[in-house]
């Protein structure tokens, strides 16, 4: 098939559809205690999800999943103030 047998592209298929879908509302800037909340569930999640990682005996999955877990730890100590004690305080059961 040649360009000459190819039809042209339609403008139509192209250009944006005006009024598609309606613009979605800016989400709000969470706060510094609930980015904490946030965090520490993210965290815990993350901790469960190694468990289980590792109970399936994937290495390369417990590893990303711990780097991942150091990477949330590191966001709690630099934004919550207090969070020098995240590492000492039992965080063994979940809020």
């Amino acid at each position: 098939m040649s360009d000459k047998d190819m039809p042209a592209t339609p403008e139509a298929a192209i250009a944006p559809i005006q009024g598609a879908a309606p613009k979605r509302p800016r989400r709000r800037r969470l706060g510094k205690r609930e980015r904490a909340t946030t965090l520490f569930r993210l965290w815990h999640g993350l901790r469960d999800l190694v468990a289980e990682a590792e109970r399936l005996n994937d290495p390369e999955l417990v590893h990303f999943l711990a780097v991942a877990q150091l990477m949330v730890e590191e966001q709690v100590t630099a934004q919550v103030p207090g969070a020098a004690a995240f590492a000492q305080a039992d965080l063994s059961l979940p809020n």
